[in-house]
């Protein structure tokens, strides 16, 4: 007998490919607003970064997506 109920594993794939494909479709966005704030100003800044290199506002841009997408999937 399983004990992995399989219409909701079935449920639970399908919000991870959902989230996934906003999380692609939304990304270059965050992308964009990281780099917007590393040029403007320290008090024009839509988000607060932190010194770093190129991978940095990449890693800015995945954490504001991170932090933004899962409202999209309450209830």
């Amino acid at each position: 007998m399983s004990l992995v109920n399989h219409a909701g594993s079935a449920l639970f794939r399908s919000e991870r490919q959902e989230y996934r494909i906003i999380y692609a479709l939304s990304f270059p966005l965050f992308l964009a607003v990281a780099l917007i704030s590393r040029i403007l100003p320290s008090r024009l800044r839509p988000i607060a970064i932190e010194r770093g290199g190129y991978f940095q506002v990449i890693g800015d841009a995945r954490a504001a997506a991170h932090s933004v997408l899962p409202y999209a999937f309450m209830r």
